[in-house]
């Protein structure tokens, strides 16, 4: 490694939010390599001449952005230092330019969709990704591993791991998350947890105050972490019960009590410390592609996925089992809203395909639009599977609402007459997420709905641009005057599939937007002008979209606005 460049150099000042990691990297790639050539990378100008100064980096070599740097020259190396959000797209960016080891600081992504993301774009390239969880390379914690793999104090193990000082679990516990990991030989198989959450935000990115997690890690280990209460010293550190005795983790080994009495056992001299180990194991994976590092993402990306699934515990009070297959949201970003239900609800019909299942678990959308209907209060959700099926006139007996979630776009002369039927008398009927692309072969269920997707092969005959569906963040807002009343007046949604380029067939009124990418707009609730019975709620693409209170909330004003 001749050339390693730092993103993110940071404020060299004391304090949580002010300590430098970049700083910390800098060393390690001295210590790993003393003759490197460092590079430096942030838009303060300050902490860009704290870094040199402190380095020893000439100005040439130090930088106000990426782009600046990649189109002077591609480092071996880069350490990604930035505040979460900025992780995913500078590895992508990273790997796309050539770099072959990437050093991401943790917590890894701010969900689990973007952890799959980074892993993608550096397999895709070549490129190797490790996670700074440089404390499997010190002394105490190889030694902790090497104790209890030999059975010092017994197979059934419970690791107990602590953070005080107001930390949370992603800026720190996340480091006891990979050394369990680490210790166990093994990743967490699942998660439950609890949390006090009051709205706290630390480097851009929602946290919790406190809380406590039992993890499983097969069927003989165990641990529970305790974050946050300030009455606890900032890192009481890690410590294991056994059958026979404990081991205690302390600055320069491993103290075991057991039935033999108390021994401590020193660590065994490391040559290079935590990051300037971790960047040479990184480089030795670059050179020998056969090699995978111990802080590889293939493992350390375990603990952020962990992280979320504790919260996701918390939030849905339930045991979470590991590997998470689909939360491509992180949790405590979901605003807490009450959902007013829907009083005397009886049978809703749900025209739905399989919108965007889940292998794993053979859900998707429309099960989870399913769930949220039956948490507003209906009695019976009648799914109809519109993809292997017409829907039928019994469907809709006794029915006090129907919804649509399908993307079917052939519509035979029954359906016609069943819907026809059904939204020409005036009935209740809500087109949720997909069902914007229902049979767009029949030009009077698109003057209900009032605009509707444009479909690749439509788009040459209409003479217009096909619709697009971004999967990004967005920030619903209410459109006011129009009595659309969900509860909030703005809300975050996470990322979801977002539908721009709609074809306009009716004049409409529109009930709420999503902004997103910078002041970009799009629909998310509307009405056809004239048409009282039907209305459009547009997001939902997943499943566990449909749990968040935002969604809810906005499905409930949309039925209370036709019934």
């Amino acid at each position: 490694m001749k050339t390693a460049a730092v993103i993110g150099c940071g404020r060299a000042v004391p304090g949580k939010e002010g300590f430098a990691i970049g700083h910390a990297h800098g060393g390690g790639y001295k210590d790993a390599y003393p003759d490197i050539e460092l590079i430096g990378v942030d838009i303060n100008p300050d902490n860009l001449k704290a870094f040199g100064e402190a380095f020893g980096v000439p100005d040439e070599r130090l930088f106000d952005s990426t782009e600046a740097m990649y189109a002077a020259q591609v480092p071996d190396a880069v350490s990604i230092c930035t505040w979460p959000p900025l992780h995913m797209p500078l590895t992508v960016e990273a790997a796309e330019a050539g770099v072959k080891a990437i050093c991401c600081e943790k917590p890894m992504a701010t969900d689990i969709g973007l952890i799959d993301a980074m892993m993608q774009a550096c397999e895709r390239q070549g490129a190797r990704l490790a996670i700074a969880h440089q404390r499997c390379y010190e002394a105490p914690f190889i030694k902790l591993k090497q104790l209890l793999q030999a059975g010092a104090i017994g197979e059934k193990l419970i690791l107990q791991g602590s953070v005080g000082d107001g930390w949370d679990i992603q800026s720190w516990t996340v480091h006891w998350f990979d050394m369990a990991r680490f210790v166990f030989d093994q990743p967490a198989t699942a998660v439950f947890a609890g949390i006090d959450h009051t709205g706290s935000r630390r480097y851009g990115h929602a946290v919790e105050d406190a809380s406590t997690i039992i993890a499983e890690f097969g069927q003989d280990k165990h641990a529970h972490f305790l974050t946050g209460p300030n009455a606890m010293p900032q890192s009481t550190g890690v410590s294991v019960v056994g059958e026979y005795g404990m081991a205690v983790l302390v600055a320069d080994g491993v103290e075991i009590y057991n039935q033999e009495g108390f021994e401590k056992h020193a660590g065994d001299d490391q040559e290079f410390g935590g990051f300037a180990a971790l960047f040479r194991d990184l480089w030795k994976s670059v050179q020998d592609p056969s090699y995978t590092s111990e802080t590889d993402a293939s493992h350390t990306s375990a603990a952020t996925r962990m992280a979320f699934a504790a919260h996701e515990s918390a939030r849905t009070m339930r045991r979470i089992e590991l590997p998470v297959h689909h939360l491509d949201f992180a949790p405590l970003e979901v605003a807490q809203r009450p959902v007013r239900r829907i009083p005397d609800c009886g049978k809703v019909v749900l025209l739905g395909d399989k919108h965007h299942i889940v292998e794993a678990t053979g859900e998707g959308g429309r099960e989870g639009l399913r769930d949220a209907l039956h948490r507003l209060g209906f009695d019976e959700v009648h799914v109809v599977p519109v993809d292997e099926r017409e829907p039928k006139a019994d469907d809709l007996e006794g029915a006090e609402l129907l919804v649509i979630y399908h993307t079917q776009r052939t519509s035979s002369p029954a359906v016609r007459e069943l819907l026809t039927g059904w939204i020409g008398a005036g009935k209740p009927t809500v087109v949720t997420h997909c069902g914007i692309g229902a049979y767009d072969d029949w030009p009077q269920f698109r003057q209900w709905m009032g605009r509707h997707w444009v479909w690749g092969d439509d788009a040459g005959v209409q003479g217009v641009t096909p619709s697009g569906h971004p999967h990004v963040p967005c920030a619903i807002q209410i459109t006011p005057g129009t009595g659309f009343d969900p509860g909030f007046v703005t809300a975050q949604l996470p990322r979801d599939e977002v539908y721009v380029d709609l074809y306009d067939s009716a004049p409409v009124k529109e009930l709420a937007t999503a902004s997103y990418d910078d002041g970009k707009t799009a629909s998310i609730a509307w009405q056809a002008e004239g048409v009282e019975n039907v209305i459009v709620w547009a997001p939902g693409h997943l499943r566990e979209v449909w749990s968040l209170e935002p969604m809810t909330a906005g499905l409930a004003a949309c039925i209370r606005a036709v019934l």
